[in-house]
């Protein structure tokens, strides 16, 4: 290749789920949107967007949990290429199931998550109270920005995403 390593596309969304049509131009949007409010717009992310069965296999393999969740991100930008944040798996399954507790949509609900493992893939930590409490500022910051009619929720009803950055340095170092 000439002129330089490669680079992915800023955004690339991967739908690997049958549980909900995507509107994929419009949820690309909104990403980029995300990206543009935490100044990321040179960055590059990439979403895979799969259902619960399919985020447990990842959490059980990566992470050692056999259990789903909503949201993983993988850090990536320290082993590929500076540009490249890493990437955000998010079950849709969970978002469905999820959002009308909140009165919210699953796709608000959806972006949520999206917005949580950006946040990670930035440092963001939610393992103890006060570092939650940042980053649900945050969140509640971009998604009031993205839907003038999201439900803001108690703390302890945050996404339980898994930021596999300092698993994955644990994992490597096993090997």
């Amino acid at each position: 290749m000439q002129g330089g390593s490669f680079r992915p596309t800023k955004l690339k969304v991967l739908d690997q789920q049958g549980v909900r049509t995507i509107d994929q131009p419009k949820l690309q949007r909104q990403l980029r949107s995300v990206l543009r409010l935490l100044g990321l717009s040179s960055k590059c992310v990439s979403f895979l967007l799969c259902d619960n069965a399919f985020i447990r296999r990842l959490n059980k393999r990566y992470l050692r949990r056999n259990s789903s969740t909503d949201v993983i991100a993988f850090s990536l930008e320290d082993t590929w290429d500076p540009a490249y944040l890493g990437e955000v798996v998010v079950s849709v399954e969970k978002a469905v199931c999820v959002a009308g507790n909140f009165g919210n949509s699953w796709e608000q609900e959806l972006m949520l998550y999206c917005i949580h493992g950006i946040l990670h893939l930035l440092g963001y930590d939610d393992t103890t109270q006060s570092k939650r409490r940042i980053m649900e500022a945050k969140q509640e910051e971009i998604m009031s920005k993205l839907f003038n009619n999201f439900k803001k929720r108690a703390i302890s009803h945050q996404p339980s995403a898994i930021s596999s950055r300092k698993k994955r340095k644990k994992l490597k170092a096993d090997s």
